[in-house]
């Protein structure tokens, strides 16, 4: 079928259950989540772990699933802040340059998936939950002539 641009359910195609971005290889990428309980009433997450893989070449690209600081914190992957930061604006988790490498880079682009797996306490009964975001990225190279820049 091919890319779709713009709408997909205006052109007759399915919506996708998941975000979906393109980004350059070797720049910083952000991603925005707010943590919602089953009544959509924003919640603090009590854990969180994440995992970056590049699904072209079925290769791991930070070695994960990587358990967060509640607390926040800077690594050479990921930068994040407290998770009691989230709800409005949304809580924040910036991917660096060092992460955002092309596996191979004589390809073009290659699909990544991002998968952020959180607990929470639900607001109505207390009761402890799973939560799961899936970020698609499309991580393109730029080529030059020199082939570094």
């Amino acid at each position: 079928m091919g890319l779709i641009i713009g709408n997909r359910g205006l052109q007759g195609s399915p919506n996708l259950p998941y975000l979906q971005d393109t980004v350059l290889a070797g720049s910083d990428t952000y991603l925005g989540y707010v943590f919602l309980d089953r009544s959509n009433t924003p919640v603090v997450p009590t854990s969180i772990k994440i995992e970056l893989d590049d699904l072209t070449n079925s290769i791991a690209m930070d070695n994960g699933p990587n358990t967060l600081n509640s607390a926040g914190a800077t690594t050479n992957f990921y930068i994040y802040p407290a998770f009691s930061s989230g709800g409005n604006p949304p809580w924040q988790l910036q991917l660096t340059a060092a992460l955002m490498q092309m596996t191979y880079p004589y390809q073009g682009s290659q699909i990544c998936k991002l998968t952020l797996v959180w607990t929470g306490v639900d607001s109505v009964l207390g009761n402890a939950f799973i939560g799961r975001f899936e970020n698609i990225i499309e991580l393109v190279a730029t080529p030059t002539v020199s082939g570094s820049l």
